[in-house]
């Protein structure tokens, strides 16, 4: 993460994500290229943020093979959906990952293949 281009709550999950990165003894991305973004609360609970559609083009364009989305318990105007269309019209072969909780990425980055 590089945190001094971050800013605002959009990132909480992201930087979340790296603190666990950062505590477990191997690579927790297993090589591949990940991106995301929402809200996150003391609970853990991933909520949604604003322009995710700008979102998926930047981490498009930066090389992203998976994004994790706020699913927002599958409202069908969630920013997963958002996302999943916003990829879809600009061609984008990231993997777009809808998630509730961080436990949901945790989970999802755990039984990913090695790289």
């Amino acid at each position: 993460v590089k945190t001094d281009e971050i800013g605002g709550p959009s990132a909480g999950l992201m930087f979340t994500l790296e603190i666990y990165d950062q505590l477990m003894d191997e690579d927790f991305t297993k090589g591949y290229k990940i991106a995301g973004t929402g809200t996150i609360d003391s609970e853990g609970t991933v909520g949604p943020i604003g322009g995710i559609d700008q979102k998926i083009v930047a981490a498009d364009k930066a090389g992203a093979e998976i994004f994790f989305a706020p699913n927002e318990k599958g409202s069908k105007d969630s920013n997963y959906n958002l996302a999943v269309k916003t990829a879809r019209e600009i061609k984008s072969k990231i993997k777009i990952v809808p998630v509730d909780g961080i436990d949901d990425a945790i989970n999802y980055l755990k039984k990913l293949p090695e790289k």
